[in-house]
C-alpha cells in the first residue's frame, strides 16, 4: 500500500479507477442476482432507508482518513519550517562573517543536501538515513569544537538550542513521513465501499434500471474522492524538495 501511494498520479488514478471498476462490478452481480431472487417477493427487498447505515459509515470513514491528511500536511509544514529555521540560525552564526567555524558551517551545509537528497527525495521522510546522522554528528562535534576554543558561553547555549530543535524538527518530519499511511483507515474506506454498493444494489432489486444508475453515480463519487485523498496521503509528495536548496551551496 505504501509503495502504492506513493505512486504518480496518472498511476494513481488507474488504480483507484481499476479498485471502483471492480466495486461496480461486484454491485452490478449483486443487483442482477437480487432482481432475480427478490422477483415478486417485495417484501424481501431492503427498504431505502437501510443504504444511509452503510453510506454514512462509508463518509464517516473517509472523513476521518482526509481529517488525518489535512492534519499531517499542516504538521509536516510546520516541521519542514522549523528545520529549515535551524539550519538557517547555525549557518549563519558559524559564518565567517560571524564566529568563522568553517568545519561547522560546512557541516550544517552537508546536513541540508543530505537531508534534501537522501531523507526526502528517496524516501519521501520514511527511513532515517545514516549519512544524515552522522552530518548531525559533525555538527555536535563542532559545537563542542565551539567550547574549547573559549567562546562566550551565551553564544554556545544558542547553538546548543538551535541543534535541539534541529534533531526536534527532523524527528517530526521522518515521524510524520512514517505515519502517513494508516492502512486501517484505508481498508476500512475500502471495504466499506464495497459494502456501499452491495447495499446500494440490494435496495435498488425491484428498479434494476435505477440501481444501475445509482451505482455508476456511487462508483464515480468514490473514483474522486479516493484520488484526491490519495494524492495528498503523504505530505512531502506535493511539498518542493528544494526547500533546503539556498542552504547547500553558497
Amino acid at each position: 500500500m505504501h509503495t502504492l501511494l506513493a505512486q504518480s498520479s496518472p498511476v494513481l488514478f488507474l488504480v483507484i479507477a481499476g479498485f471502483c471498476i471492480g466495486a461496480l462490478a461486484i454491485g452490478l452481480s449483486f443487483l442482477n442476482i437480487a432482481s432475480r431472487l427478490f422477483k415478486g417477493m417485495p417484501g424481501q427487498v431492503p427498504t431505502p432507508a437501510f443504504m444511509g447505515v452503510v453510506s454514512t459509515a462509508w463518509a464517516l470513514s473517509m472523513g476521518f482518513a482526509a481529517s488525518d491528511v489535512w492534519s499531517l500536511d499542516a504538521r509536516a509544514d510546520s516541521a519542514a519550517t522549523a528545520e529549515r529555521s535551524a539550519v538557517m540560525r547555525l549557518i549563519g552564526v558559524s559564518d565567517e562573517s560571524a564566529l568563522n567555524l568553517p568545519a561547522m558551517n560546512e557541516a550544517v551545509r552537508n546536513y541540508a543536501d543530505l537531508a534534501r537528497t537522501t531523507e526526502w527525495q528517496e524516501t519521501l521522510n520514511r527511513v532515517p538515513n545514516p549519512l544524515v546522522d552522522d552530518a548531525l554528528q559533525e555538527i555536535r562535534i563542532g559545537i563542542v569544537d565551539m567550547v574549547k576554543r573559549g567562546i562566550a558561553s551565551p553564544l554556545v547555549s544558542k547553538a546548543v538550542n538551535d541543534f535541539d530543535e534541529l534533531q526536534d524538527a527532523r524527528n517530526e518530519r521522518l515521524a510524520i513521513g512514517q505515519t502517513a499511511v494508516d492502512l486501517t483507515k484505508w481498508y476500512l474506506v475500502l471495504c466499506l465501499t464495497v459494502m456501499a454498493m452491495i447495499t446500494i444494489a440490494m435496495v435498488h432489486a425491484e428498479v434494476p434500471k435505477a440501481g444501475r444508475n445509482a451505482l455508476a453515480i456511487f462508483s464515480v463519487v468514490v473514483c474522486v474522492c479516493l484520488w484526491i485523498l490519495a494524492m495528498h496521503t503523504n505530505p512531502y509528495k506535493g511539498m518542493p524538495v528544494t526547500l533546503f536548496a539556498s542552504t547547500s551551496s553558497r
